[in-house]
């Protein structure tokens, strides 16, 4: 079936058992988000709050969106593998695979005269973004956080890029926003670019719509790449694009809402804490920029899609996490390394990459280490893995193994000091550190040395490895006559 909007993807979910109507009035006020909280640790289908308290009907939240699943017969990552058209069976590898055939090829938007998010129109003083279902998130948090898995709009003053990027929202009051620009994204420089020049920033926030949307703006696309453009890759056909109202930007014509406004330069109010992807409360409330909104377009019975950042598994490990490792992948190869594969794990948060590869030469862990640390998607890693090819980078078993039996707990561990973090948010760090973004990264060197002889290289106890080839064969076809299952 053809994903056109969220509620496309709803139907799909719905259809697979992946997503929950709840019609019991919730409130908006913690209780969304503990149960969306319950909804990813127990690996449940996507909550769609369809009755929310002081809200009229029709206006709806959606939770854990592309959350973890554990219904029977399907993956851990069912719902990013629906969003991609994939069985929702369909293994990380094969996800990964689809994500880096399909980028292969770029397709550009269309514009469009109009869409379903200019169903409604408000401007001015009509604006009031408290009119949507906005949760409370967290116990904790600094206030009700309406961007959590959506994209914000921006253009490079000095090029034709347009960036879309998932950067967190806190409502402020009934027009204002505060933001979470960090330097090292590209909305943090693109916003430094109109600082500078002392100009507000355009910006447009689209929440809903095909879910690639959302996807492809927080996995670290290089710059200069419109996000865009591999959103319709992703889904074989261009994404329709309908203009602003207010600013001179171009928005998915299938958004539930679409948020228009500026960011003003040079002002600052108190935004945070969140609890973030991390799983942790991560960084004091502190002063940031702020988006002055000025108008709100939505369609009918508006659907709010929202993520609960928290301990994983949510979508920054089923989705996010998942396609970093394709695009750190990506770039490896396009270095001419020789790479096998790369897998960012689940509960490491996306800070932990496991990289497979042949070892052609000395020091290759520490060559492609470096080489993925030099990579926009590899920017906030910070325990990288290097393991060999019969290592699987996606089965943890098989990378534990490799970690406690191939990397010397002294020479096989290499720390590196000093190395780009996420500022504010990074739990590992001290304080006066975690303000800058001052960070660290390690390597764990899972691979055998290149000046070993070759017969004091161990060799694996395996089926395949320690028995003759004719033997292995009539076990394989005999298994069910011993009286075992068929495997």
């Amino acid at each position: 079936m053809k994903i056109d909007d969220l509620r496309d993807y709803l139907d799909i979910l719905e259809e697979y058992e992946e997503a929950q109507r709840i019609g019991t009035e919730v409130d908006w006020n913690l209780e969304m988000g503990a149960i969306t909280r319950r909804v990813y640790d127990l690996g449940a289908p996507a909550a769609l709050f369809e009755n929310v308290k002081g809200y009229p009907k029709g206006f709806r939240a959606l939770g854990a969106p592309l959350g973890p699943s554990k219904h029977p017969g399907h993956g851990l990552f069912a719902r990013t593998a629906l969003t991609l058209g994939l069985r929702p069976s369909a293994s990380a590898k094969e996800i990964m695979s689809t994500y880096l055939q399909r980028k292969e090829k770029l397709i550009p938007p269309i514009s469009v005269a109009t869409g379903p998010c200019k169903e409604n129109i408000l401007i001015g003083d009509d604006v009031d973004v408290l009119k949507f279902p906005i949760p409370l998130i967290h116990g904790g948090d600094g206030g009700r956080y309406i961007g959590t898995w959506h994209t914000v709009i921006t253009k490079d003053p000095d090029s034709a890029w347009v960036n879309w990027g998932m950067y967190r929202l806190m409502v402020h009051d009934r027009n204002t926003l505060g933001c979470l620009f960090p330097m090292q994204q590209h909305i943090g420089q693109i916003y430094q670019k109109y600082e500078a020049m002392n100009r507000p920033m355009p910006v447009a926030v689209a929440i809903g719509g095909q879910p690639v949307i959302p996807l492809v703006s927080c996995v670290m696309i290089p710059p200069y790449v419109n996000e865009v453009d591999v959103a319709g890759a992703l889904q074989g056909a261009p994404i329709p694009l309908v203009k602003c109202e207010t600013v001179d930007l171009e928005v998915p014509a299938s958004a539930e809402i679409v948020i228009e406004g500026e960011v003003l330069p040079h002002e600052r109010r108190v935004e945070g804490p969140f609890g973030e992807y991390m799983g942790y409360e991560a960084g004091k409330s502190s002063p940031k920029p702020i988006l002055k909104i000025k108008a709100i377009t939505y369609r009918n019975d508006p659907i709010l899609p929202f993520s609960n950042m928290g301990m994983p598994v949510h979508e920054g490990q089923t989705a996010t996490a998942l396609i970093k490792g394709a695009e750190i992948f990506a770039e490896l190869k396009k270095l001419g390394l020789p790479v096998k594969g790369v897998f960012c794990p689940p509960f490491g948060v996306g800070h932990m990459a496991v990289v497979s590869t042949e070892v052609p030469f000395v020091n290759i862990a520490r060559r492609v280490a470096h080489a993925v640390w030099a990579t926009k998607p590899g920017l906030f890693t910070y325990y990288i893995v290097i393991v060999e090819p019969d290592v699987d980078p996606t089965n943890m078993d098989e990378v534990l193994h490799a970690i406690t039996t191939k990397c010397h707990p002294v020479n096989g561990i290499y720390p590196v000091p000093h190395n780009p973090g996420f500022p504010v948010l990074l739990p590992f760090l001290p304080p006066k550190e975690r303000l800058i973004g001052d960070a660290a990264g390690v390597i764990f060197d899972c691979t055998w040395p290149k000046d070993w002889p070759p017969d004091t290289i161990p060799v694996k106890a395996t089926f395949e490895n320690l028995w003759p080839k004719d033997l292995q064969e009539r076990v394989l076809r005999n298994w069910q006559s011993y009286g075992f299952r068929r495997e």
